[in-house]
């Protein structure tokens, strides 16, 4: 706060400057700037919260899901939707709010005998869109360490959002983030899951597809490094008497020379049943684990990787797509004992003067598998995925309306061999992504 003092001198001019004061010190308050009180101090942080470090997101997506069966029917759906968000900056540093909500509705949903939008994933049972409240949070921070609570996005290794379809999952979860040093971490409980076709949270136990079961999870994970150099990721966790699962990876890069580049990475998995085994009656467990190598010379890549499931069980991923190196567009490649590899390539056509334009191809092939109950061996897969992505914010000279634009063009073409007999699907995936974001003026701290 500012002060004013005044000095006298004696007789006649110590009674001028007393009969004087008072008029000086109403002009220095008429043009001193206001004193910073906890009122203003509050109205600054309000500020702040509401406005200046606020953000506003519009994310609008359309989506084709075609695929076609050898035999009807087929799962066919045209959706349009997305999401918007709104949240808060950081109240006095240490509070701040968010929401998100999320819509999928119909532009094309066929309910006949030949062709259904049902098995597509993205709308409701009927074809029927929906709106949900998929994000409603309160976060503290301090030092560091912040903790969230209720509805958020979470991704976490096995626990994550799954967004292949309109709408990504989200969960309801009370969680600490943060970093220990080198170390980044996640620690919490998660109640519930929206999953991505779904309108509605539901329970772990139920997401697991243990009905009528109530159950948490407890989440845990850690994350050292980069894959710029060397980075280590590792997760556990745990629903009581459902599911248990833990997971692993180290990878990095080596720069051979200035036009290549070695990436390498090995994963490693172990999961089982817990406690009542509630959700097979029985208990089980098995193993994952895989290898790849990736090589970017100028605009191309190449990719190979190996990935073996235990024997004793399938693979399960039910809170989030499965990580596994070779999970494919249609296929994951996670059966009881299934050996799979993988060999692909990429082109950025920034080479012949398209930035931004980019073309990736995969061959997959899964076998060596039998189902743990009968013993019967089970089909030798085939996958082979094409895709055309063309991505805005890849194109240095483009303008600033079409950085938001992402536009994903793929195709599967699966083939399933048993008993001398083949069964063949193709699958069209056409998703189109494109994002609004406000910020407020966000002022030095």
């Amino acid at each position: 706060m500012r002060t004013l003092t005044s000095a006298g001198k004696a007789g006649g001019l110590a009674l001028a400057l007393l009969w004087m004061a008072p008029v000086e010190t109403a002009r220095a308050q008429e043009s001193a700037p206001p004193a910073e009180g906890p009122t203003s101090r509050l109205g600054a942080e309000l500020q702040r919260f509401l406005y200046d470090e606020a953000t506003a997101v519009l994310h609008l997506r359309s989506y084709l899901f075609d695929r076609q069966n050898q035999r009807p029917p087929s799962s066919a759906a045209i959706v349009t939707g997305g999401w918007v968000g709104l949240q808060t900056g950081w109240f006095y540093d240490t509070l701040q709010f968010g929401a998100v909500g999320y819509t999928t509705q119909p532009v094309w949903a066929p309910q006949d005998r030949d062709t259904t939008s049902d098995g597509t994933s993205l709308l409701k049972p009927g074809g029927y869109g929906y709106f949900t409240l998929g994000q409603a949070y309160a976060s503290a921070r301090w030092q560091n360490q912040t903790a969230t609570v209720f509805r958020q996005y979470v991704d976490e290794l096995e626990v994550n959002p799954r967004d292949d379809r309109e709408i990504p999952q989200t969960f309801e979860a009370y969680a600490l983030r943060g970093a220990l040093g080198p170390v980044n971490y996640f620690a919490g409980y998660v109640a519930a899951m929206k999953p991505r076709d779904y309108s509605a949270f539901i329970n772990m136990g139920e997401a697991a597809g243990a009905p009528n079961v109530n159950r948490g999870m407890g989440l845990f994970s850690a994350k050292y490094g980069s894959m710029k150099d060397l980075q280590v990721r590792a997760s556990t966790y745990y629903v009581a008497d459902i599911l248990w699962s833990s997971y692993a990876d180290v990878g990095g890069t080596i720069k051979v020379n200035d036009d290549l580049l070695v990436v390498l990475a090995a994963q490693f998995g172990v999961q089982g049943s817990n406690g009542l085994n509630l959700l097979t009656g029985q208990p089980f467990s098995t193993f994952w684990g895989g290898f790849r190598a990736d090589a970017f010379w100028g605009p191309m890549a190449f990719r190979a990787s190996y990935t073996q499931v235990g024997s004793a069980a399938a693979w399960r991923s039910p809170y989030g797509i499965f990580i596994g190196y070779n999970k494919l567009q249609s296929l994951d490649f996670n059966r009881a004992g299934e050996m799979a590899v993988t060999a692909g390539a990429a082109y950025d056509f920034k080479g012949a003067g398209l930035p931004g334009v980019i073309f990736f191809a995969t061959a997959t092939y899964g076998g060596n598998s039998v189902n743990p109950q009968t013993h019967a061996s089970l089909s030798n897969n085939w996958e082979y995925d094409l895709e055309l992505a063309i991505r805005g914010d890849a194109m240095p000279n483009a303008p600033d309306w079409l950085k938001p634009f992402n536009l994903r063009n793929r195709v599967a073409f699966v083939d399933q061999y048993l008993n001398n007999a083949v069964t063949s699907y193709t699958e069209y995936r056409v998703q189109l992504n494109y994002e609004l974001t406000w910020k407020g003026p966000r002022p030095r701290q």
